[in-house]
C-alpha cells in the first residue's frame, strides 16, 4: 500500500488500528530488544537520563553496544547533506518493523501533509487524543491511545479536555511550513553546508542545515514539542524527538517534499561527493526480523528502489538517479574534503549581545564593534571575480552562544541589509539563513553557536560593508484558529556575540 496523507488514512478506521496496534506492541517489548518502541527511538538519539531510566526495568540494555547502535542521528560532527538519507535509512527500517507488528503485510506509515494549501494545519486528531473512547475517567490501559505523547504542547496538540471541546486552539503558519526556499533549489548537494535542498559536505559543524532540514523540518519538530514546564518537549529536542510517535508522520512527509523535488524538471545533484562517500557504510538500522543493517550511503538515495511510494506520486516523472561514479578519490581524499574551511580565528569580534524581541524587527549595525579595515578589504573581495580555479571566497557570520532553548512559538530569519526597513523575505539576497530552532546539542540547555553565510548579502551590496545591518525577523510558528492571530508565547532570543570569519 503506499504512503497516504494522514487525514486520509484517518478515515479508515481499519489503517488506524493497526497503526495502534503495531505501535503498543512495539512499545510493550523491552528496550534492549531492537525490534523495541525504545530501541528503535534510540537509534536516532536518546538522552543519557531516559536511558539510565529504562535500564532499571531492563537490565540488558548494559549489553546493548549504545556507541554503534544508538544516537545515530546525523548531526554530532557529521555534515548537513546525511540528513535526508539517513532520516530515509531510519524512517524505511522502523515502518517494516511497525508493519510486522501490525500483522498486515500491506501496511504503510501515513505522512502530515503539513505542506499541502488545502490542509488546515492543526495537529493530527488520531495522535492528539488520549482516551480512545472520549471518557476522560477511564484509564483503563486499553483505553490509551499509544500515539499520544504527554510531551508536547498542550494548545496545539491536545483535542480532549474535561473543560471544554473546543481543542485545539492552535495550527501551523504558513510560515512553519515553508519550503519555497528548499522547493526551488535546483540541486541537492550545495556549494556550502546551507545550500542545496539536501545540504552539503563541506564540513561536520552540527548548527549547519541544507534547505530542506532548515525550513519546514525545524520548525515542526519545535511547533509540536513546545516547552513542557522549564524543558523542552519531545519533539522539540533531538535526544528525546523519536519517542514520540508523531516523529515518524513528520518524516514521512519531509520524505515526500524529497520525492516531489527530485520528480521537478531541472532538478540535479550539484556539487557531488566522491564515490568513496557514497559507498561508505556508517550508518546501522535493523530489519523486521532483527538482523542487523548495514548498507552503503547510497542505498537511500533511491525511493523507489527501496520500495517506497506515496499515492500521489506522478508515475510518469523518473526521480533524479545518482550518476555513475568512478572510485577516484581515495579515502584520505575524502577526509581532506570534510575538514572545516572556516578560518580558526575571527577576523573581527564584538561582544556585544543582541537581544531579539519575538515581535518586531532587531537591527544592529555591522560596523558596532565589527567594522575594522580587514573586514571593509575582505568584503570587497566577494564583490571582485575570483580565479578559475581559486576556491571562492565566503564571509561567515558566527552568532556566539545563541539562547534558544526557552523560544518556543517563534523562529527567527537572519538578513544583512542597508535596508533594515525594507520588504525582508527569504527569497531576497539579504537573506543569510534562519536560526536553529531544534538544535543538535551534545547537552540539553546548553548554548549553541551557528554560522550563517553572509557572501551573497554584502557582494550583491556592492561589496561594502558600510551601512549594514544584521537585522533579526521573528515569525510565529503557530496561530490561534479562531481569529488566525499569531500566537506569541516566547521570552527574547539572546546572541551573547558576533564574529566574522573567512571561509574558502
Amino acid at each position: 500500500m503506499p504512503r497516504l496523507p494522514v487525514d486520509e488514512f484517518a478515515n479508515t478506521p481499519e489503517l488506524v488500528a493497526a497503526l495502534r496496534k503495531g505501535v503498543k506492541a512495539m512499545k510493550q517489548r523491552k528496550p534492549s530488544d531492537p525490534l523495541s518502541w525504545f530501541f528503535q527511538a534510540a537509534i536516532h538519539n536518546a538522552a543519557d537520563a531516559r536511558i539510565a531510566q529504562a535500564a532499571k526495568d531492563d537490565p540488558n540494555i548494559a549489553n546493548v553496544d549504545v556507541k554503534k547502535y544508538w544516537n545515530q542521528c546525523p548531526h554530532f560532527g557529521q555534515n548537513s547533506a546525511n540528513f535526508l538519507p539517513w532520516h530515509r535509512g531510519f524512517v524505511f527500517y522502523f515502518e517494516r518493523i511497525l508493519r510486522m507488528h501490525t500483522e498486515r503485510d500491506d501496511f504503510s506509515l501515513p505522512y502530515w501533509n503539513y505542506n499541502d494549501p488545502t490542509n488546515d494545519r492543526k495537529f493530527p486528531k488520531i495522535y492528539g487524543i488520549q482516551y480512545l473512547d472520549g471518557n476522560l475517567n477511564n484509564n483503563d490501559p486499553e483505553n490509551m491511545n499509544p500515539l499520544w505523547d504527554e510531551q508536547r504542547d498542550f494548545y496545539f496538540t491536545t483535542y480532549q479536555h474535561p473543560l471544554t471541546d473546543k481543542l485545539p486552539l492552535l495550527a501551523l503558519t504558513d510560515q512553519a511550513v515553508d519550503a519555497t526556499a528548499a522547493m526551488a533549489s535546483l540541486v541537492f548537494f550545495g556549494e556550502t553546508e546551507q545550500t542545496g535542498f539536501g545540504g552539503g559536505i563541506a564540513d561536520d559543524d552540527p548548527s549547519t542545515r541544507g534547505l530542506a532540514e532548515s525550513s519546514p523540518h525545524d520548525q515542526i519538530h519545535r511547533a509540536v514539542g513546545g516547552v513542557i514546564g522549564s524543558l523542552a518537549g519531545d519533539m522539540a529536542d533531538p535526544h528525546t524527538a523519536a519517542f514520540d510517535p508523531v516523529f515518524s508522520v513528520h518524516h514521512t512527509n519531509m520524505e515526500w517534499l524529497w520525492v516531489q523535488w527530485s520528480g521537478k524538471p531541472g532538478k540535479s545533484w550539484g556539487k557531488l561527493p566522491p564515490q568513496t562517500w557514497f559507498d561508505e557504510r556508517p550508518w546501522f538500522f535493523f530489519d523486521e526480523h532483527g538482523n542487523e543493517i548495514n548498507e552503503p550511503r547510497r542505498t537511500y538515495f533511491d525511493h523507489q528502489a527501496l520500495g517506497i511510494r506515496f499515492k500521489y506520486e506522478d508515475p510518469n516523472l523518473t526521480p533524479l538517479s545518482l550518476p555513475t561514479l568512478v572510485a577516484s578519490a581515495p579515502v584520505a581524499a575524502l577526509a581532506a574534503l570534510r575538514k572545516p574551511q572556516i578560518s580558526p580565528e575571527p577576523f573581527a569580534t564584538s561582544d556585544l549581545a543582541v537581544t531579539a524581541a519575538p515581535t518586531g524587527r532587531t537591527s544592529v549595525a555591522l560596523a558596532n564593534g565589527l567594522g575594522n579595515a580587514r573586514v571593509t578589504e575582505f568584503a570587497a573581495r566577494l564583490g571582485r571575480p575570483q580565479a578559475t580555479n581559486a576556491p571562492a571566497e565566503r564571509l561567515i557570520v558566527r552568532l556566539k552562544e545563541i539562547e534558544v532553548s526557552t523560544v518556543t512559538s517563534v523562529g527567527f530569519d537572519v538578513h544583512l541589509t542597508a535596508k533594515p526597513d525594507a520588504d525582508l523575505v527569504r527569497s531576497a539576497p539579504s537573506f543569510i539563513g534562519s536560526i536553529n530552532v531544534f538544535n543538535h546539542r551534545h547537552h540539553p540547555g546548553m548554548p549553541v553557536s551557528q554560522d550563517l553565510d553572509a557572501s551573497r548579502a554584502v557582494a550583491e551590496g556592492g561589496g561594502s560593508v558600510a551601512g549594514l545591518s544584521l537585522v533579526f525577523v521573528p515569525y510565529p510558528l503557530l496561530k490561534v484558529i479562531e481569529t488566525g492571530a499569531p500566537y506569541v508565547r516566547s521570552p527574547p532570543l539572546t546572541v551573547r556575540g558576533i564574529e566574522l570569519r573567512n571561509s574558502s
